[in-house]
């Protein structure tokens, strides 16, 4: 059992990791004319993706809501009067559970949208995308988070 527990936890690190390298550009990047033309997307594949996204995105606010619910019940358990570390674990597993089917349901999109693209398409759009990082990382003065990023807190 312990062992089954560890490899579990050892895939739960590992693959968002993972799905980091399997990820697209942010925003609406099938509708940039210049990203579009440069990886060679025609306008159905262009409507296609953009009919995934909406449809994922809809799907996403719904789970994203079941996240920020748990979250709240979990912070209740956590702070309320009478502890129990067994409502904790248990409102942590429906928590756990709730932010999984989130990112499922985000993966799935990106499958969805990969498989959209041509592997012509898709290795272009994975060097543009390198391109943009490096481009950031470079603008940043030392010390500067990155756009978007937040500084990290604790709690829940």
């Amino acid at each position: 059992m312990k062992k089954r527990l560890m490899i579990f936890l050892i895939l739960m690190a590992v693959l968002p990791l993972a799905a980091q390298e399997f990820d697209l550009p942010q925003g609406k990047w099938w509708e940039d004319p210049r990203l579009s033309e440069r990886i060679g997307l025609d306008p159905e594949q262009q409507q296609e993706i953009r009919d995934l996204v909406y449809a994922g995105a809809r799907r996403m606010i719904d789970l994203k809501a079941g996240v920020d619910r748990a979250g709240l019940d979990l912070a209740e358990v956590v702070n309320g009067s009478e502890f129990d570390p067994n409502e904790v674990r248990a409102a942590y597993a429906v928590f756990q559970t709730a932010r999984q089917k989130l990112e499922n349901e985000r993966f799935e999109m990106l499958l969805a949208v990969r498989q959209v693209l041509t592997n012509d398409q898709w290795q272009k759009l994975q060097e543009l995308k390198q391109r943009m990082k490096q481009m950031r990382g470079q603008q940043r003065r030392p010390g500067q988070r990155p756009q978007g990023e937040r500084p990290q807190g604790g709690g829940f």
